[in-house]
Order: C-alpha cells, then structure tokens, then sequence
C-alpha cells in the first residue's frame, strides 16, 4: 500500500502533464468503447439485414438441394412429406419460433413483347410474413394475404423490365415435374422493393399452392422450410439439434444461416478481428504520451530516488514506486474514458451516424445496410480492451521504472537539481 500511495502522490507533482497523459488514456478508451458499439451495431444490422430479408436463420431442405435447386429433389423424395406435420415438429425444438414452407422454381415471366427470367417463390404468406421481411416490402398494391388465385408480387426492378403494373396480367412459364411445361397467366396483385438489385430484379412470389399447381408437384411436395430463431447466434446449434432429434425426414437436412451465408460470416468475423487492430494502434499512440510523462517524472526526481536508494530502498521498490505511478496514471484515464466511451455509446444508439450525405443505398457482403448507422449498447468487450490498453500503458511506464530501478545511489545524489 505505501508503494501505491506514493506512486498517486508522484502524479500529481506534475498535474499538467499527468492530466494530459490522462486524457490521452481517457480518449483512447472511451473512442475504442464507441467503436466497438459502432462495430457490434453494424453487425448486429448485418445479420439481422442478411437474415430476415429472405434467408432466415435455418433451412430445412433435402441433401441433395443446394447448390443446384432442382425442381425434383423435395423434402421427403418423390412422395413428399407431411408438411403441417413437419412445421409443427420443427416449431417444437428449443429456441425456434416459426417456420414456413417454400416452393422454388425458374420460370419466363413475359408482358407482351417484353420478358424476363425469374426466380419463382410459392409462400405460405401468413408464415412467410413471420420469417422474412419480403411480404413487409411491398411499395404497391397487396401483398399475398387473401390474395385470389394466381397472384403474384413482382421485384420493382423486374415489373420495370417488364413494364408491369399493379392489375396487369403477366404469363409465366416454366418447367413441370411431370416434364410438361407448366404456364399460366398471373395477375399482379403487387410490387415490392428490398432494396437489394439483385432480389429487386429477378424475384417474384406466389401463393404456395399456386406454385405447386404451376409446377405440378403435390401439396405434399416442398423444396425447403425457412426456419427463424429467437437468437441467431444460436442457429449452428438449433440447426444441430434438429439433426439430432430425428424428426427431420429421411435425407432432409438443417443448415443454419453460417453455412447457408458464409460471406456474411467471414466479414463477420473481419469485423471482430478488424476491432482489435484498431485497439493496438490506439493503445500504441496513448502508450507514447504515458511514455513521454514517466520519462521526464525520473529525470526530475533523479536525486530524490538516489536519496531513497541511499536511506534502504531496494531497486526492485524503486521498480514499483514508479510503475504505481503509471498504473494509477492509467486507472484514473480508464475511468474517465469509460464516462466517455458510454456517452459515445449512448448518442450513437440514440441518434445514429447518418451517412446519407456519402452513401444513399449501401451494400457490403451482400447484405443491405441501412445508411443511418446505429451503435449497440454492448459491454462484453468492454472489460477487456479495458486491460488490453491498461496493459500497453503500464508496459509504456515500464522503460523509465528500469531506469530508475539501475540508477546507483552516488550517481543519482549527484544528478544536478531542477
């Protein structure tokens, strides 16, 4: 303790210097502790973003479906499966909340002399509503709730290329799993915007039923079930124990939103790794002003620390007067940073970053971003970038205790006087 109590008592010899020392461990902190919260935001959104628009946080298909999505290969074979009999199974595992069954095809959608290919999505629209948000993006008309018979919605993109508005009829054609050639004309009940070009311009949705009538498979008969979670961090595991629970049928098989996206995983994972890049550098700069200050603290007590060598004071206590100092320097500069970093943190989630002025629309790893980038209150980290920078500033204190430490008595008594 009176090692401790001596190295306060040197900071604040100097108060100037100690406080600006200080305050550059106080801002490394508190901007560190905002951007992680801008980091963990942005994540956050990501996922949330990459998973609700269309994906989910599972999927149920057979083996064989992904990548090629063929038109044959349903859940359960040829004969199919019991599909309200599977939704219920699957809603009742641990942590899912809702599940929806999908048809998949390819089809020509054309409008008189203007067609276009399109990816073909049969729905369950009150299911579908509580997995995605692609029911949610409709810009104009209906969506596919109570919707007649052979209604479709369009990507806003794709109804441009096609020239279709709301009330127009569109003929679809596209392969049967008989081996006819299924078509029909679509009326178009509505027209929604993702915001991404790519769902915008090639997707178009169907009723469940609709689909599986155009495509000639059975009501018996699903490409996949879009599974949502309560956590999505959580979905590897769901999705493993669905696998295990055996109530998947045969060759059917649970992949979660990590295996199913993993560009969306590695940036992630760049995102977390990127964070602790950013910690070494602040830590590095903060590192330099505890430097400078300890430095100039041992020169100018030289002959005060020959005087305490001389009266029985051991090096290694002189190493540890000094490295007190520098340990207390950076506790006092980590709690006004943590006052800092949660006022950061605070505004950030509150109020945003708005990035409208640079970016109107922003994609990364194919995920929509909202421009308007908001923190996230998260305290995890917090503890150890908190010791990850109190570390590299007491290691800075570290040179000039050595010095001091070295310092012979007889050298130091005769060190001029300040």
């Amino acid at each position: 303790m009176l090692i401790l109590r001596l190295g306060w008592r040197n900071l604040w010899r100097n108060p100037r210097r100690s406080l600006l020392s200080i305050g550059a461990v106080a801002v490394a902190f508190g901007v560190l502790i905002t951007l992680e919260a801008l980091r963990e935001g942005l994540a956050r959104q990501m996922l949330e973003n990459g998973t609700r628009i269309m994906l989910g946080h599972i999927q149920v298909h057979d083996a064989e479906y992904l990548p090629g999505r063929d038109l044959y290969t349903t859940i359960g074979g040829e004969r199919g499966t019991d599909v309200a009999a599977l939704l219920g199974a699957v809603e009742s595992a641990p942590v899912v909340s809702v599940a929806a069954p999908r048809v998949i095809g390819f089809g020509l959608l054309s409008t008189g002399p203007r067609s276009a290919g399109a990816q073909l999505l049969g729905l369950d629209p009150s299911r579908e509503a509580r997995v995605t948000s692609l029911l949610n993006a409709v810009v104009a008309g209906h969506g596919l709730a109570d919707a007649p018979p052979n209604s479709v919605l369009l990507g806003g993109t794709l109804a441009e290329e096609l020239e279709a508005k709301v009330g127009d009829l569109v003929a679809v054609v596209t392969q049967a799993a008989d081996g006819s050639i299924g078509n029909e004309l679509l009326a178009v009940r509505g027209i929604f915007r993702t915001g991404m070009e790519a769902l915008d311009r090639s997707l178009a949705l169907m009723g469940l039923g609709d689909l599986q009538a155009l495509m000639v498979l059975g009501p018996t008969r699903i490409h996949e079930v879009a599974v949502r979670v309560g956590d999505p961090q959580r979905a590897q595991a769901a999705a493993d124990a669905l696998m295990r629970s055996g109530i998947l049928p045969p060759g059917a098989r649970a992949e979660s939103w990590e295996r199913l996206a993993p560009a969306l995983v590695d940036y992630l994972r760049l995102l977390r790794g990127w964070n602790w890049v950013v910690v070494f550098i602040m830590g590095v700069f903060a590192a330099f002003g505890v430097l400078n200050t300890m430095l100039m603290a041992v020169f100018e007590r030289t002959r005060e620390m020959g005087v305490l060598a001389s009266l029985g004071f051991r090096p290694s206590q002189i190493l540890a007067m000094v490295i007190a100092e520098s340990l207390c320097l950076a506790a006092v500069g980590l709690l006004i940073g943590l006052g800092l970093g949660a006022l950061g943190m605070a505004y950030f989630t509150w109020h945003g970053w708005d990035l409208t002025r640079w970016v109107a629309g922003l994609t990364i790893a194919g995920v929509l971003v909202d421009p308007v980038l908001r923190a996230a209150f998260v305290w995890e980290s917090t503890p150890s970038i908190a010791a990850t920078l109190g570390a590299i500033t007491v290691f800075a204190g570290l040179m000039p205790a050595l010095r001091a430490a070295r310092m012979k008595p007889v050298e130091a008594l005769g060190a001029p006087v300040d």
